[in-house]
Protein backbone atom coordinates (compact mmCIF):
# COMPACT_ATOMS: atom_id res chain seq x y z
CA UNK A 1 0.00 0.00 0.00
CA UNK A 2 2.57 2.46 0.73
CA UNK A 3 4.87 1.89 -2.46
CA UNK A 4 0.80 2.53 -4.27
CA UNK A 5 0.84 5.68 -2.31
CA UNK A 6 4.14 6.51 -3.05
CA UNK A 7 3.50 6.07 -6.81
CA UNK A 8 0.51 8.14 -6.74
CA UNK A 9 1.95 10.92 -5.07
CA UNK A 10 5.13 10.68 -7.74
CA UNK A 11 1.94 11.21 -10.35
CA UNK A 12 0.48 13.67 -9.01
CA UNK A 13 3.86 15.58 -8.45
CA UNK A 14 4.77 14.74 -12.00
CA UNK A 15 1.51 16.02 -13.90
CA UNK A 16 1.48 18.68 -11.53
CA UNK A 17 5.02 20.28 -12.68
CA UNK A 18 4.40 18.88 -15.97
CA UNK A 19 0.93 21.10 -16.42
CA UNK A 20 2.59 24.31 -14.14
CA UNK A 21 5.67 24.37 -16.30
CA UNK A 22 3.84 24.62 -19.48
CA UNK A 23 1.87 27.51 -18.22
CA UNK A 24 5.28 29.25 -17.62
CA UNK A 25 6.28 28.25 -21.06
CA UNK A 26 3.24 30.01 -22.35
CA UNK A 27 4.29 33.35 -21.65
CA UNK A 28 6.76 35.49 -24.10
CA UNK A 29 7.61 38.74 -24.73
CA UNK A 30 5.85 40.76 -27.73
CA UNK A 31 7.50 43.68 -29.58
CA UNK A 32 5.29 46.51 -30.99
CA UNK A 33 7.43 48.15 -33.62
CA UNK A 34 5.15 51.28 -34.93
CA UNK A 35 6.51 52.80 -38.42
CA UNK A 36 5.04 55.83 -40.50
CA UNK A 37 5.38 58.45 -38.05
CA UNK A 38 5.33 61.55 -39.98
CA UNK A 39 7.57 63.42 -37.69
CA UNK A 40 9.71 63.19 -34.10
CA UNK A 41 7.41 65.57 -32.29
CA UNK A 42 5.24 64.17 -29.15
CA UNK A 43 4.45 60.79 -28.27
CA UNK A 44 3.56 57.49 -29.69
CA UNK A 45 0.29 56.22 -27.20
CA UNK A 46 0.12 52.49 -27.50
CA UNK A 47 -2.52 50.60 -25.67
CA UNK A 48 -3.07 46.68 -25.91
CA UNK A 49 -6.43 45.19 -25.22
CA UNK A 50 -7.38 41.58 -24.12
CA UNK A 51 -11.15 42.27 -25.18
CA UNK A 52 -13.04 44.35 -27.50
CA UNK A 53 -14.38 46.83 -24.08
CA UNK A 54 -12.93 50.18 -24.63
CA UNK A 55 -11.07 49.58 -27.66
CA UNK A 56 -9.16 50.98 -29.39
CA UNK A 57 -10.02 54.77 -27.84
CA UNK A 58 -10.40 53.89 -24.80
CA UNK A 59 -7.09 53.24 -22.32
CA UNK A 60 -8.62 52.82 -19.54
CA UNK A 61 -9.89 49.69 -20.43
CA UNK A 62 -6.95 48.42 -22.14
CA UNK A 63 -4.28 46.05 -20.11
CA UNK A 64 -1.37 48.06 -20.77
CA UNK A 65 -0.73 51.83 -22.20
CA UNK A 66 2.61 53.20 -22.63
CA UNK A 67 3.68 56.36 -24.15
CA UNK A 68 7.03 56.03 -25.53
CA UNK A 69 9.14 58.59 -27.16
CA UNK A 70 9.90 59.13 -31.02
CA UNK A 71 12.98 58.43 -32.58
CA UNK A 72 14.03 58.29 -36.14
CA UNK A 73 10.06 58.56 -37.26
CA UNK A 74 9.83 54.77 -35.35
CA UNK A 75 9.06 53.40 -31.90
CA UNK A 76 9.32 50.05 -30.53
CA UNK A 77 8.40 48.67 -26.86
CA UNK A 78 8.32 44.93 -25.33
CA UNK A 79 6.02 43.51 -23.07
CA UNK A 80 7.57 40.66 -21.03
CA UNK A 81 5.39 37.87 -19.45
CA UNK A 82 2.63 38.36 -21.99
CA UNK A 83 -0.10 35.33 -21.27
CA UNK A 84 -0.84 33.45 -23.97
CA UNK A 85 -4.50 34.69 -25.97
CA UNK A 86 -5.80 36.97 -27.90
CA UNK A 87 -5.24 40.62 -28.34
CA UNK A 88 -5.35 43.76 -30.24
CA UNK A 89 -3.26 46.40 -30.09
CA UNK A 90 -4.11 50.70 -30.90
CA UNK A 91 -1.43 53.29 -31.20
CA UNK A 92 -1.79 57.01 -32.14
CA UNK A 93 0.46 59.81 -32.57
CA UNK A 94 0.37 62.22 -29.81
CA UNK A 95 1.79 64.97 -31.81
CA UNK A 96 1.13 67.63 -28.92
CA UNK A 97 2.26 65.37 -26.20
CA UNK A 98 -0.79 65.70 -24.26
CA UNK A 99 -1.52 62.27 -24.01
CA UNK A 100 -5.37 62.31 -25.86
CA UNK A 101 -6.12 62.20 -29.33
CA UNK A 102 -7.02 64.96 -30.89
CA UNK A 103 -10.03 64.82 -33.38
CA UNK A 104 -12.37 67.01 -35.69
CA UNK A 105 -15.82 67.68 -34.55
CA UNK A 106 -17.22 64.61 -36.01
CA UNK A 107 -14.59 62.48 -34.31
CA UNK A 108 -11.94 62.03 -36.93
CA UNK A 109 -8.52 61.72 -35.79
CA UNK A 110 -6.37 64.43 -36.22
CA UNK A 111 -3.18 62.90 -35.34
CA UNK A 112 -2.00 59.82 -37.23
CA UNK A 113 -3.43 56.20 -35.72
CA UNK A 114 -2.89 52.50 -36.76
CA UNK A 115 -4.39 49.30 -34.97
CA UNK A 116 -3.00 45.66 -35.13
CA UNK A 117 -3.19 43.72 -38.14
CA UNK A 118 -3.75 47.48 -39.96
CA UNK A 119 -7.43 46.93 -39.76
CA UNK A 120 -9.33 50.23 -41.10
CA UNK A 121 -12.50 51.06 -39.97
CA UNK A 122 -15.32 51.61 -41.85
CA UNK A 123 -17.87 54.47 -40.49
CA UNK A 124 -15.65 54.60 -37.60
CA UNK A 125 -12.81 52.99 -35.90
CA UNK A 126 -11.95 49.37 -36.93
CA UNK A 127 -13.25 46.81 -34.48
CA UNK A 128 -11.28 44.10 -31.85
CA UNK A 129 -12.51 40.94 -34.17
CA UNK A 130 -10.63 42.98 -37.11
CA UNK A 131 -7.34 43.86 -34.94
CA UNK A 132 -7.22 40.54 -32.83
CA UNK A 133 -3.93 38.40 -32.99
CA UNK A 134 -3.46 35.22 -31.17
CA UNK A 135 -0.27 35.41 -29.05
CA UNK A 136 1.18 32.04 -28.25
CA UNK A 137 5.02 32.36 -28.81
CA UNK A 138 7.78 32.51 -26.72
CA UNK A 139 8.42 36.16 -28.79
CA UNK A 140 6.64 37.56 -31.38
CA UNK A 141 6.53 40.98 -33.31
CA UNK A 142 3.66 43.06 -34.26
CA UNK A 143 4.10 45.95 -36.38
CA UNK A 144 1.43 48.86 -36.83
CA UNK A 145 1.73 51.57 -39.67
CA UNK A 146 0.33 54.98 -38.63
CA UNK A 147 -2.53 56.68 -41.19
CA UNK A 148 -2.87 60.03 -41.26
CA UNK A 149 -6.41 61.49 -42.24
Amino acid sequence: MKTAAKFLLFLLLLVTGFVFGNQIQNNGRLRIKVEGIRNNNGLIGISIYNSSSGFPNDQSKSLKTEFVTIKNNTVEITVDSLTQGYYAISAFHDENSNRKMETNWIGIPKEGVGVSNNAKGSFGPPKFNDAKFYFNKQEQTIILTLTYL
